[in-house]
């Protein structure tokens, strides 16, 4: 009887730790809330396929712009593209390449978003609690209709009770660390923080067709 009764404790315990596992942190909640918003707002704007004719992309790259700019740091995300050389960076610099990354995130969106066409999406709660529960990665997988599913990782930052996007992957590629190698590549080239912001646009807009190439290849 007594091995029946430990027995029975020990299944119970075991229980209870796995509804913990199970349960999903209010912090990567309140993150996945976010996203899930967005998204759906980016696909309900994906639905007007006129925005997608050449005529109308400055159209589509403002309607994209102030979908996405509320949710994501640009400030932060640049400072991590800048990586290590954000510390030799004067705040005018870092304040100009996170309103020159913007740009270009917001070009980078807006052509992913003319070339695909989502026909649903899930969103797959983690599988462990974040060591940092301001930090937050929340796995999007997106199905096109074409039947093609991609796997998309958005890690937000809690900034100030806002969830924030600071970087993104897609189907592996790490965005923050492919513009973080294009960033240190140029500074080599030219040994001047603000010379590769100077031509940053110009630089990357190669890089941000390979990104996309990439993804849908």
């Amino acid at each position: 009887m007594k091995k029946l009764h430990t027995a029975g404790w020990v299944f119970l315990l075991s229980m209870l730790m796995s509804l913990k596992a199970l349960a999903v942190e209010p912090e990567w909640e309140a993150a996945r809330k976010v996203v899930e918003e967005t998204t759906e707002k980016v696909i309900e704007l994906m639905e007007d396929r006129s925005l997608l004719q050449d005529e109308n992309r400055a159209r589509l790259q403002a309607e994209v712009e102030s979908l996405v700019s509320p949710v994501i740091d640009f400030y932060g995300f640049g400072r991590g593209v800048m990586g290590r050389f954000a510390r030799s960076a004067t705040e005018e610099e870092l304040q100009r390449f996170a309103d020159v990354l913007k740009t270009t995130l917001i070009r980078t969106y807006s052509l992913a978003v003319s070339e695909f066409a989502v026909r649903e999406y899930n969103i797959t709660p983690p599988r462990a609690p974040s060591p940092q529960p301001d930090m937050q990665v929340v796995n999007v997988q997106l199905t096109s209709t074409a039947g093609k599913t991609y796997n998309i990782l958005y890690y937000m930052r809690n900034i100030d009770g806002n969830w924030m996007l600071v970087n993104v992957a897609v189907e592996g590629i790490n965005l923050r660390l492919t513009f973080q190698n294009q960033f240190a590549d140029m500074y080599q080239r030219s040994r001047s923080v603000s010379a590769v912001i100077d031509n940053w646009e110009e630089r990357v807009a190669s890089t941000i067709a390979e990104v996309v190439e990439d993804v849908e290849g």
